[in-house]
Order: structure tokens, then sequence, then C-alpha cells
């Protein structure tokens, strides 16, 4: 007896967000924008039950190294981040918490046939220790897995955002400015900005 079998799209939404310790002035801002937005992946969950699945991985980054806070859970067991789980400090390896990030998301999502993935990297400052990856390996990357489908959005404050995005091969890209009220604004923007990729 043939059965109809239909597969959910898997939704992959990684976040990497600084937590160099210039982010430490707007901790609080950086925290509650992430957590509307884990809010709205899991409305979309629930909007679309009955054909996607969404899962969410969370890459805090700083000169200590890539703190993996979430790592590809289903985004119904996401928890909201704390001010616990987010202590920002030193300095701000980019390169290398982009390189890493989406190299471990790209092995977990090869097999998978039906699959999205959206890569969002929040920064308010400029690379400058990064040890693994250059610019160039980024840039090499990302445009190999925007070959793939995958969607990169750069979101950078005290930089031309768009300049330092287009050097990555990355053509979605806003400026903020590392204020309480513009951080606000800026999650707010993006928010709207994705709204359709959920």
């Amino acid at each position: 007896m043939e059965t109809n079998k239909t597969t959910k799209t898997q939704v992959f939404n990684l976040i990497i967000l600084d937590k160099s310790g210039s982010m430490d002035s707007i901790r609080k801002e950086a925290i509650a924008g992430y957590n509307e937005t884990l809010g709205l992946i899991k409305a979309a969950q629930l909007k679309y039950y009955d054909t996607q699945e969404h899962y969410i991985s969370l890459a805090a980054f700083c000169g200590c190294g890539v703190d993996m806070i979430y790592d590809c859970i289903p985004v119904k067991d996401a928890e909201k981040l704390t001010k616990a789980k987010y202590n920002p400090c030193c300095m701000t390896p980019l390169y290398d918490a982009i390189g890493k990030s989406i190299k471990t998301l790209e092995k977990k999502t090869a097999d998978i046939e039906d699959v999205a993935v959206l890569v969002t990297i929040i920064t308010d400052g400029m690379e400058n220790s990064s040890r693994e990856y250059s610019g160039a390996s980024v840039c090499e990357i990302v445009k190999r897995l925007r070959a793939k489908g995958w969607t990169f959005v750069y979101i950078g404050a005290n930089q031309d955002a768009v300049e330092v995005a287009r050097r990555m091969s990355i053509d979605n890209a806003m400026n903020f400015q590392a204020t309480h009220e513009d951080t606000r604004r800026m999650w707010k923007d993006y928010r709207e900005s994705t709204s359709g990729y959920y």
C-alpha cells in the first residue's frame, strides 16, 4: 500500500551576535532584540507547522571564542537569552566567528534535501582579532553558500556596513548606531525585513 508523505522544509536560522566589550553599552537592547526575533521565529513555526520545521543557532563571539549558546535546536525548545548567557568582553574576531559558525551549519545541513538557511551577523565593531579566517576566505565561503540558496544579512554599527558586507559577498546590509534607541530601531527593521522569510 502506498502512502503520500510530505516533507517539511527545514528552516535554519543562524544569528552570529557580537559580544565584544563595546557591546556592553547596548547589552540590554541586544538581548531584548534577539528575544523578540526568537518570538517571531517561534510564531512562524506555529503558523507553518504543517510545512516547515524551524531550527535556531545562536553564536555569540568575542576574543575568548565563539560561544554556541544554541546549536541547531528546534526553535520551540529555545529559551530566551539572558544576561547570564550574554556577557560582552574583549575583542572582535568577526571573520573567525562567521567562518566557524557557517562551516558548522553547512555540515549539519549538507544531506537535507529541502532546506532554507538565513544567516544574520550583528556587530558594533570591525574585525580585529581573527586567527583562522580572513576576509577573503569568508568571502569565498559566503559566495559558495549563496549559490546553494543561503541568505545572508550583515548588520553593523560604527562602520560602513554596506561596504564591509560587500567585501564578504553579502548584499543584504544595514547600518545602526550603537545607542539604546537606534539598536532597538535596528532590531525592529530587521524583523520587518525578514518577516517574509518566516
